[in-house]
């Protein structure tokens, strides 16, 4: 885990199921001012001990700011400054060495199928996979530790194979799978990227062991197992369950405008008050302790965050799970439904 710095929302592709995109069709405007970052960075590195950043959007190397942003991070002495972008621009091989002369040291690219139709038609933006191989060939090249994103998707669920035959063919080593939040443009074009689990696990399943196979070092994020087999991955559906929690919480409407829909597609249901089944809500999505247990332990006479987390094993150490187990607390206390929505989100880039 890490720090994200976020420097805007926009972007040059419009992948089909980026949960950025606003459902009612709100642009997208936010740019982050780089007189922040100093400060920004300071206080994550030396009031919440990140030692590795993560410059982020939308598209980060849009943005006048990237560069900044890089030596500032180098500046400040953080171990690992790491670009999660679509690649397009490194493209360009001056960029590309511009950016590793700043400091950057790792980037995360994403690459959404091992052929032109399939990361194009999931981009919306013709020439994408193209800028996006050369991308990676560049920073490979400029002795940039690459790794590949990858999310699971009906496009190209039964061809993950290949995408990990080409990333191996790429000289990269490491891989990020993820499973889709049913927000944003997954949620407007649902029909076209949600699939069925027990369908598509078996083919999941087989790539996973393929690219292990490989030698490729594979994070799965968001893919819940059973039906999903991750064994031999680096599970981190953890984080995953954090950031669904995160943009929930940052939703405007008082009831997920996906409720009913996407439920039984959606790796983060059991974090959702519209989606869990009555007392499963995961309330500490680090350990994974339900609202039944904490609950339990309250009326057991449990009734501080600590105590609560000696009596059932849940975080404290961090703010989103600490922040949910109080308010849990009050709303035993008071006779009240919980709902996690109730705790303020954390602000842009501080969810680690």
């Amino acid at each position: 885990m890490a720090k994200f710095l976020t420097l805007t929302d926009k972007c040059n592709l419009r992948c089909a199921f980026c949960y950025e995109i606003s459902p009612i069709g709100e642009p997208h405007t936010f740019e982050a001012d780089a007189a922040t970052f100093a400060e920004e960075l300071y206080r994550a590195m030396h009031d919440e001990g990140w030692k590795q950043v993560v410059i982020t959007g939308g598209e980060p190397t849009l943005m006048p700011t990237f560069f900044p942003a890089i030596a500032e991070c180098r500046r400040q002495g953080y171990e690992q400054i790491i670009v999660a972008s679509n690649g397009r621009r490194f493209s360009y091989q001056n960029y590309t060495q511009r950016a590793k002369d700043a400091g950057l040291t790792h980037a995360n690219i994403s690459l959404f199928g091992a052929d032109r139709r399939t990361h194009d038609g999931t981009t919306k933006v013709r020439g994408s996979f193209e800028q996006t191989i050369s991308g990676i060939q560049n920073l490979v090249t400029a002795g940039i530790n690459v790794s590949v994103s990858v999310v699971v998707n009906r496009r190209n669920v039964r061809s993950l194979d290949a995408v990990f035959r080409l990333i191996h063919q790429l000289s990269v080593r490491r891989s990020l799978v993820m499973g889709l939040k049913p927000f944003g443009g997954a949620f407007i074009e649902r029909d076209k990227v949600f699939y069925d689990f027990e369908e598509g696990a078996p083919y999941v399943n087989a790539a996973l062991r393929f690219g292990l196979g490989l030698g490729l070092d594979i994070t799965t994020m968001g893919l819940p197992n059973p039906p999903f087999d991750t064994s031999g991955t680096r599970d981190d559906n953890i984080r995953a369950l954090k950031y669904f929690d995160y943009i929930l919480k940052r939703m405007k409407e008082p009831i997920p405008y996906c409720k009913g829909i996407l439920c039984d597609r959606c790796f983060g249901r059991n974090v959702c008050p519209e989606g869990a089944e009555p007392g499963q809500l995961i309330v500490c999505k680090c350990v994974s302790v339900n609202e039944d247990t904490i609950r339990a332990a309250v009326r057991r006479g449990h009734q501080t965050v600590r105590a609560v987390s000696l009596e059932t094993q849940a975080c404290t150490e961090c703010k989103t799970c600490a922040a949910d187990i109080a308010e849990l607390i009050r709303c035993e206390k008071t006779n009240q439904r919980y709902d996690p929505r109730n705790v303020a989100a954390l602000p842009p880039g501080s969810h680690g």
